[in-house]
Formats: C-alpha cells, sequence, structure tokens
C-alpha cells in the first residue's frame, strides 16, 4: 500500500505525461483560471465594504413604503382580534453589542386620521422624540427615533436618528421588526421589539382623573 501511494504521488511529482504544464497556452489558461478566482474573490471583498460603507444601517425602504406594502404574515383574523395601535405607554427593548438593551418606557400617539405617530421617552443612550407613520391594514409602524443632544451617554448619543421598522407579532402581542442607524461615526442594525404596556396604561388613566 506504501508503495503504490509512494509511485503515484512521485510519478506526478515528476512530471507524468497526464499532470505537465509546460506549454505557454497551457500555463495562459492557468493564469486566466487563477486569475478568475482571485478576481472574483476581489468583487466579493469589495462588494461586502461596499454593504458595510454606504447600505448596513438603513433600510432597504423608506418608512411610507415598507408600512404600506402587504403583510403576507398577517392572518386574517389578526387583524381584528386586537387594536395593536394603542395611544399610552409603551415598552420596547433593542438588541445591540450581542446583548437585549431594556425594556424602556415611553409614550406614543396614534392619531387615525392623519395614521401618524408621535411619541417621546428615554433610553441608556438618552432623551429622544419620535414620529413615524403606521397601518391598519398591514399591521406595520414605521418610526423615527431622534436624539436629543447633551443627554444621557455622551459616547453613544450623537444627536443621532434611528429607523425602527416593525411589523405586528400576534403570537407574542407585540411588534417585531429592526432598529437603523447610520452616521458618519458609527452604522448599525439589529433586532428591535415594541409591546403596549397596558398596566401602566391604566395607571396613567386613574393618575388623570384624579
Amino acid at each position: 500500500m506504501h508503495s503504490d501511494i509512494f509511485s503515484i504521488s512521485g510519478g506526478g511529482y515528476h512530471g507524468g505525461s497526464g499532470s505537465s504544464c509546460t506549454s505557454a497556452d497551457c500555463r495562459r489558461n492557468s493564469g486566466i483560471i487563477v486569475g478568475s478566482i482571485f478576481g472574483g474573490i476581489a468583487v466579493v471583498a469589495v462588494s461586502v465594504i461596499s454593504y458595510i460603507c454606504c447600505c448596513k444601517g438603513r433600510p432597504l425602504r423608506k418608512n411610507s413604503i415598507f408600512v404600506n406594502m402587504k403583510n403576507l404574515k398577517l392572518l386574517k383574523q389578526d387583524a381584528y382580534d386586537v387594536n395593536a395601535f394603542q395611544s399610552g405607554i409603551w415598552s420596547s427593548r433593542y438588541f445591540q453589542y450581542k446583548r437585549w438593551h431594556g425594556p424602556y418606557q415611553f409614550s406614543l400617539s396614534f392619531d387615525p386620521q392623519s395614521m401618524k405617530v408621535t411619541g417621546s421617552g428615554s433610553d441608556d443612550v438618552g432623551t429622544f422624540i419620535v414620529d413615524g407613520t403606521y397601518s391598519v391594514q398591514s399591521r406595520r409602524m414605521g418610526l423615527t427615533k431622534t436624539y436629543q443632544a447633551g443627554t444621557g451617554n455622551p459616547s453613544e448619543n450623537l444627536a443621532h436618528q434611528v429607523t425602527i421598522q416593525l411589523g405586528w407579532k400576534a403570537q407574542n402581542n407585540q411588534f417585531e421588526g429592526k432598529w437603523y442607524v447610520q452616521t458618519s461615526k458609527y452604522r448599525g442594525e439589529d433586532k428591535f421589539e415594541l409591546k403596549f404596556d397596558g398596566q401602566q396604561q391604566q395607571q396613567l388613566s386613574a393618575y388623570e382623573k384624579v
């Protein structure tokens, strides 16, 4: 067994007729193949770098387009079971730096006439205001969170905007989706969850009645 292996490998090494490439055409074709392989790798690398530099942290669609797209995952009965868009106190959390942050509570107000949503609150980054749009038909909302300069964590708060796109998940009774950030210093995107805090809303209503 060992001698057979040796003779095969040795024959190849010493230029057997089936494995040699000495002609000019053969060397040229080999160079083309190798060049094509490395060229393909270079194209992929450039594409990845271009995505990181230009596209990462930016949603594929604007909020207005995302909200009005048909939600294929939404069951028909879900559209009538729960009022997903309730003005009041909401609880949110987001995934960044390999861990969840939150939950953080903030207010949201939904206008059924204009289909606009506004709100405000604070988290571990800073104080922010929220504005956006939503659709009862698609059960989606697109939010823009704008941080107020000089609040919260100075290393994280760049007075920047965060785009948040969410869809209703009936099985979890909450909105789920992604956040997107793209600034001159940071680009990122990851998971985001938003849930209506009914208990807090009841407490708020009771307080307002006093």
